[in-house]
């Protein structure tokens, strides 16, 4: 007599089992699924939280009290290493590795055909599980920027911790939507995660690594290639640097003086020398508006998203 195994689906459908008796609606049972079984699993959390407040927190501890002199501001000490190592760096890489699975593993292990059985359709399934991703992404962040303000807090009674936190869990919203809309959408394209985070990561390394590493090269051309050829338009970390520097700025005027000639690099600003007082003064580039930036990153996300969604609803999946 031959039996089914299904000892290989219980862990994928644990949550899932109890749609027809839940007094829930289905999309918000596969939200609670996802976010809790799929994403939040105690490995997960503490290995994004403990990476996401690594070196911010080896900067704290490794700077002495005695070197401040009661003017410090945490924005100045930790902007850019927060902006750049947290944010442009480690946070796509952990939400472009939760996002993989969700949908592409789901149609290599066959759970994805128990999943369109049940009363849920299959957009509201791609939907349910990007506002599951969104719902960990905001807490991975929001947990790891309080524990480094409390770090800092006890290290040095900073005067602008709250702002720290506040330009950061912002900002932070932008690249989870961006992400995360990119790699669902790819996640619906593919039956292997290897295969659905190949685009994501490389975007980031593109963005953030080779295209730092080169752009001087085109910024000092004698006809800043950069400008000439309107790079930024495809330049995915200039709008990201763009909106950070927009969101610091609505807190701190002087945001740009922190640390302009970094995100000189990143094609926000100009850097002018005055031969009258040889003062250095940081000009804004302004080949988008911070707005701009930012609906041209959510169109990104959100029409790949919508594209998975529609790959998805015409997929053979029997």
């Amino acid at each position: 007599m031959n039996t089914l195994n299904t000892k290989p689906y219980k862990k994928k459908l644990r949550g899932i089992t109890p749609i027809h008796r839940s007094n829930l609606k289905p999309s918000l049972v596969m939200i609670k699924k996802t976010f809790i079984f799929d994403l939040c699993t105690i490995k997960r959390l503490t290995i994004s939280i403990f990476f996401m407040i690594l070196v911010p927190a080896l900067i704290l501890g490794f700077v002495p009290s005695y070197v401040f002199s009661g003017e410090e501001s945490l924005v100045q000490l930790l902007g850019f290493v927060t902006w750049y190592y947290n944010f442009a760096i480690l946070f796509p890489i952990i939400i472009i590795g939760s996002t993989g699975p969700l949908i592409s593993e789901e149609l290599k292990s066959g759970t994805m055909l128990f999943l369109i059985s049940k009363p849920i359709s299959r957009p509201k399934i791609i939907v349910s599980k990007f506002i599951a991703l969104y719902l960990f992404g905001v807490l991975v962040s929001f947990v790891s920027l309080s524990i480094i303000s409390l770090i800092a807090l006890i290290k040095y009674p900073f005067a602008d911790i709250g702002i720290y936190l506040g330009i950061n869990f912002l900002y932070s919203l932008i690249i989870l939507f961006f992400f995360g809309g990119i790699t669902m959408g790819f996640s619906s394209f593919f039956k292997r995660a290897r295969n659905v985070l190949l685009l994501p990561l490389t975007i980031v390394i593109f963005s953030f690594l080779v295209m730092m590493m080169f752009k001087p090269m085109l910024l000092f051309a004698t006809d800043n290639w950069y400008e000439k050829y309107w790079l930024y338009n495809f330049d995915i970390g200039y709008h990201f640097a763009n909106i950070f520097i927009w969101i610091g700025e609505f807190f701190i005027p002087e945001m740009l003086n922190y640390y302009g000639e970094i995100f000189w690099m990143f094609g926000i600003i100009k850097i002018e020398f005055n031969e009258i007082d040889y003062t250095i003064n940081y000009v804004k580039t302004g080949y988008y508006h911070p707005i701009a930036s930012l609906f041209y990153l959510i169109i990104i996300g959100g029409i790949l998203l919508f594209i998975g969604i529609l790959v998805l609803k015409r997929r053979d999946i029997s």
